[in-house]
């Protein structure tokens, strides 16, 4: 007796990656929903599971939002135990913004998974700074120790960091820059399982500006793990707070009080440019530091001010053009080495991962058209004479 054909059930979007998909893009259920030419309601109930799309109508959602029609069908990845996001200016980046980069940071995960599963990463490599034994507050002077610390323990000496992003790589940080489509957000930073994530805005092409958002959300990582809720967040005096210690730690990480203290030895805007271009910090970062190290007095601080609003560089800055900004490469490099070493192809990392080319591109730096298929071709040899 044959064997029974098992039938096929016709496949249904499930409503979570609908929901997901949306948000990735930054659209409201009204502004999808208008897209679409469906009601709101339409979109809710898709979102809810309560309908299903018509082909038509899902044929648009595709094109709208710019998704692969796998990424709808397919089931919802565990979800791995993540610590909130630290958004740097969180009170000034709108919802929707917060939205669309938590998503991406679902997605970045998923590229580091299946690259994992051929490659060995770098162990991560940071101290453990017991943050409970400084009590409620870390005052100025624990901030600069603990950034010593971090220094010492990754052998970095008193200098400039030449590369403060492929320092975070090596670290086991996993960085990622690609664009926030908000110029009011620079970074944020997570724990997701056991392994720290760092997410640069490629918005602003300033170099200085790329290190110190860097450091920044380290400071995060490593100081304010006790925070557990977007909750304590919300809370102004909270978030005023830990912004502040970031900051510090940034300042005192890049520009070691000890070291950086000795070569300011003028007040003149020609000297802080030279000290810009060893340091590869902003002028305005290294006059906050002199403020805060008491390096210059209250008027010398105050003529620094008044120099840099005169000559109109506060907002863009000499050598802004010419230091080239730091990219991550962990990545693109994982990436690039499967395909190089035929571990894995274009289709089977697309399969996988569940997005189009062009999004996994930019989340990990690679050069537009690098998951593009390469089978168009039909490779023929002549042949050799007989």
């Amino acid at each position: 007796m044959a064997d029974k054909i098992r039938p096929y059930r016709l496949t249904r979007i499930i409503p979570e990656r609908l929901r997901e998909a949306r948000l990735a893009r930054g659209l409201t259920i009204a502004e999808l929903a208008e897209h679409i030419e469906v009601t709101r309601q339409s979109v809710s109930q898709y979102e809810l599971g309560q309908s299903s799309p018509s082909g038509e109508v899902l044929a648009r959602i595709i094109k709208v939002l710019n998704f692969p029609l796998d990424y709808f069908c397919n089931p919802l990845d565990k979800e791995t135990p993540a610590s909130v996001t630290f958004f740097r200016s969180l009170s000034s980046a709108t919802k929707r913004s917060r939205e669309m980069i938590k998503q991406r940071e679902k997605w970045v995960e998923k590229i580091f998974i299946y690259a994992q599963k051929y490659l060995d990463f770098p162990e991560v490599n940071l101290p453990v700074i017991n943050v409970s034994a400084y009590g409620e507050k870390i005052d100025d002077d624990q901030i600069e120790r603990i950034a010593e610390t971090v220094r010492k323990h990754w052998g970095l000496g008193q200098g400039p960091i030449s590369d403060v992003i492929l320092l975070l790589e090596k670290q086991g940080i996993i960085v990622t820059r690609f664009s926030f489509e908000d110029l009011k957000m620079d970074a944020c930073s997570q724990w997701r399982g056991n392994r720290p994530f760092i997410f640069l805005s490629s918005d602003k092409e300033s170099a200085v500006r790329t290190r110190f958002d860097a450091a920044h959300e380290l400071a995060h990582l490593l100081l304010h793990t006790w925070i557990d809720g977007e909750e304590q967040l919300a809370n102004k005096k909270v978030l005023n707070r830990i912004e502040k210690e970031a900051n510090r730690f940034a300042g005192a990480f890049l520009l070691p009080r000890d070291s950086f203290s000795k070569e300011v030895i003028s007040t003149s805007l020609e000297h802080f440019v030279s000290l810009k271009r060893r340091w590869k910090v902003s002028i305005q970062a290294m006059i906050h530091r002199c403020e805060e190290l008491g390096i210059l007095t209250e008027n010398q601080i105050l003529y620094l001010w008044k120099q840099l609003n005169r000559l109109g560089y506060k907002k863009r800055e000499p050598l802004d053009d010419e230091l080239e900004p730091e990219n991550p490469r962990i990545l693109r490099q994982a990436i690039i080495m499967l395909l190089e070493n035929k571990v894995s192809t274009v289709g089977e990392i697309l399969d996988f991962i569940k997005l189009l080319p062009p999004d996994i591109e930019a989340l990990c730096g690679l050069p537009s058209g690098t998951l593009e298929s390469k089978s168009k071709v039909i490779p023929l040899r002549f042949k050799k004479h007989q």
